[in-house]
């Protein structure tokens, strides 16, 4: 379930059951649907991932050269 905190804006997922009963209690939290995320979130989102996956490769390749140094 996702949680608005009045006060601040943030908005929050909560899973854990006791906590989503107190917060539904309170009048500081109010229950939302799932935030949808910016188009540019995604992308950077995306990006992260595939600059990680670029390097992961690029370490493979460096690796299989032999250029390492052994003993």
């Amino acid at each position: 379930m996702w949680f608005l905190n009045q006060e601040t804006g943030c908005t929050w997922e909560v899973t854990d059951q006791e906590l989503v009963l107190r917060l539904q209690n309170s009048g500081q939290y109010e229950q939302v649907k799932e935030p949808q995320q910016d188009k540019t979130e995604q992308e950077v989102a995306q990006t992260k991932a595939q600059t990680v996956k670029n390097m992961k490769r690029t370490e493979k390749a460096t690796d299989k050269g032999g250029t390492g140094a052994s003993t």
